[in-house]
């Protein structure tokens, strides 16, 4: 039978019936306490923190929604084009407030290619744009080459603190919300197609928030600790929804902050007595290798009773290395809560309440569909970290995806998802909505039940009442009749080749005489490396040997490229199909120097 969640409680006991009335409700009987507080690097190495409190956030997000009535109609879509700040949440909840559709994305950079941008802007039609003054230049020049014509915009930075003559001033002037109307558009980050729009309307966006503030035993009291990009579902709904849900306080620091120095992040932990924090993985190895032990001296993470391990697969040894690298600290092993989610169920389907589990499996049955459990020390050991339980009023499943029919448990298929934060389904997409939503799904026991279920196109196993993530159905390499899974190639060749310090590696598929043959990539830092290294020869012996040894696949060309050549999402995750592309079309650039 599926595996089921707890009773999601009646909207949290609040009667609300949006994100909208649970925010205004905060900020007439919590108007004074502090909601976001934004620490800007950029103005100063030190950080410059400035706080909006539920009453100013309120009074500025009906000011903003004011501004977009006089250019959108209810239902029409506005893009938030700027930089990670304050005046970016009270553009998107401004669209909230009014009723607008909003489409959270980025202000254009010089480094970043807008492209997306522009695909994003022609597929969802937005009637106005929302950006700051330093933005606003690009943000007229991508608007006009997305739509072709130029769009109204909106500076957030310019808007009245408050709404007013004329403007909503009480509850009821807001105008109101149907929990089925669409709150926002969702875009994919495209790890194995083109983003597409995915319709979270405003029901879905209350429950997704409050699935994971009450898994999270989330209160008023808590502190909320984000650096995640707020047009990411797990910046949106963790750093954002979450933390406004329950009337929390919420602090962030934008990515480039992080990446610049992953000090920050967890200073800020320590400084504000953070509580509850995420990251994808590959944030906890850049802590490991980044944070010096003076630094690390300075931190105290004590405080911290979750950290939020998403949007990627997670490795074991990120987990264990981070765990004793931050323990001296106050952290614990207890404190992560490894989960799985997709921007189609509005972020959250599992998590892990009580720390991360880590456990081994054969890889060679996993292979062959079956989840058998063996000794961490065998060759063929496959390590996995257990993504937990379903959120509250949640249902995971595992179908045959070619039948529909549920396996059992310690098989491997495909997960299904059913709960109240799936969405209704892509924008303007009827085709790919008809083959990922609604699906019908046979249970173990012969039951057919309504078309309730979310195709997520990974697969995994339900084991001792947990779920395990494989990978992407679509990513998998089929050698020799045989299915290997890229993460755990790429597990394995980063652990080959540790000395040299990798900045990602990528396991895909090409088609050579009689089938698919694998090949590797792998993608060089730009700094230099502390630690002597192999030359390029005996590198690439090592990841044929290591592939081999573990997996018994043959790797076709171990490959070395430039940093940056790898195709990733706007997440930050290798797009293997991409890679696989611009391989067979000789863009995948090498690094042909030696080190």
């Amino acid at each position: 039978m599926p595996l089921s969640g707890p009773e999601l409680p009646a909207l949290g006991g609040t009667g609300a019936a949006d994100m909208v009335t649970l925010i205004r409700r905060t900020a007439a009987t919590g108007a004074d306490m502090p909601a976001f507080t934004f620490v800007d690097y950029a103005r100063d190495r030190r950080g410059v923190p400035s706080t909006l409190t539920y009453r100013q956030l309120d009074a500025r997000a009906r000011a903003a929604a004011a501004a977009l009535l006089r250019h959108c109609a209810p239902g029409d879509r506005a893009a938030v084009l700027a930089p990670q700040g304050l005046d970016y949440l009270v553009g998107f909840l401004g669209c909230l407030y009014a009723g607008v559709i909003a489409v959270p994305l980025y202000a254009p950079e010089a480094y970043r290619s807008d492209e997306r941008l522009h695909g994003i802007l022609r597929d969802s039609d937005p009637a106005c744009l929302l950006t700051v003054g330093d933005s606003a230049e690009a943000v007229r020049e991508v608007g006009h080459r997305g739509q072709g014509r130029e769009l109204p915009i909106i500076r957030l930075d310019e808007l009245p603190h408050a709404p007013g003559v004329g403007a909503a001033e009480s509850m009821d002037d807001v105008p109101r919300i149907a929990p089925e109307a669409s709150a926002y558009l969702q875009y994919t980050s495209g790890s194995t197609s083109s983003p597409r729009g995915v319709v979270v309307s405003h029901a879905n966006l209350l429950a997704a928030a409050l699935q994971s503030s009450v898994r999270s035993q989330l209160v008023a009291e808590d502190v909320v600790v984000s650096w995640l990009p707020y047009f990411h579902d797990l910046g949106l709904i963790t750093g954002v929804a979450m933390p406004l849900a329950v009337g929390a306080h919420a602090v962030h620091l934008s990515p480039t902050a992080f990446i610049q120095r992953p000090y920050r992040w967890l200073e800020l932990v320590t400084r504000y007595r953070g509580t509850w924090t995420a990251a994808p993985n590959f944030a906890l190895d850049l802590c490991v290798r980044r944070v010096t032990g003076d630094q690390r001296a300075a931190l105290r993470l004590d405080s911290l009773h979750t950290l939020c391990n998403g949007s990627e697969q997670v490795r074991p040894h990120s987990v264990l290395a981070f765990t004793e690298a931050f323990a001296p600290c106050g952290f614990t092993l207890n404190g992560h809560a490894p989960g799985y989610g997709l921007a189609e169920a509005t972020l959250g389907v599992t998590t892990a309440p009580d720390g991360a589990v880590i456990r081994s499996y054969d890889r060679d049955a996993i292979a062959d569909g079956k989840a058998v459990p063996c000794p961490a020390d065998l060759p063929r050991a496959w390590g996995l970290v257990g993504c937990g339980t379903p959120l509250p009023g949640l249902a995971v499943a595992i179908a045959d995806p070619e039948t529909g029919h549920e396996v059992p448990d310690g098989t491997v298929g495909e997960i299904w998802v059913s709960g109240p934060n799936v969405a209704g389904g892509y924008w303007r997409r009827p085709p790919e909505t008809a083959e990922v939503f609604g699906a019908v799904l046979v249970t173990e026991d012969g039951r057919t039940t309504g078309p309730e279920w979310l195709r997520t196109g990974d697969l995994g196993f339900l084991h001792e009442g947990e779920l395990f993530l494989t990978g992407r159905r679509k990513d998998l390499v089929i050698v020799d009749g045989r299915n290997h899974y890229p993460a755990d190639i790429e597990a394995t060749v980063t652990d080959a080749v540790a000395a040299l310090e990798t900045a990602g590696v990528a396991a895909f598929a090409i088609e050579g005489d009689g089938g698919e043959r694998l090949v590797v990539a792998v993608e060089l830092r730009r700094a230099g490396r502390a630690r002597p290294v192999p030359a390029r020869d005996e590198a690439v012996r090592a990841v044929r040997r290591a592939v081999s040894g573990h997996h018994g696949v043959e790797v076709a060309e171990v490959l070395f490229v430039r940093p940056g050549a790898l195709p990733k999402t706007s997440s930050g995750k290798i797009r293997r199909r991409s890679c696989a592309t611009a391989h067979a079309e000789g863009t995948l650039h090498r690094d042909d120097l030696e080190w």
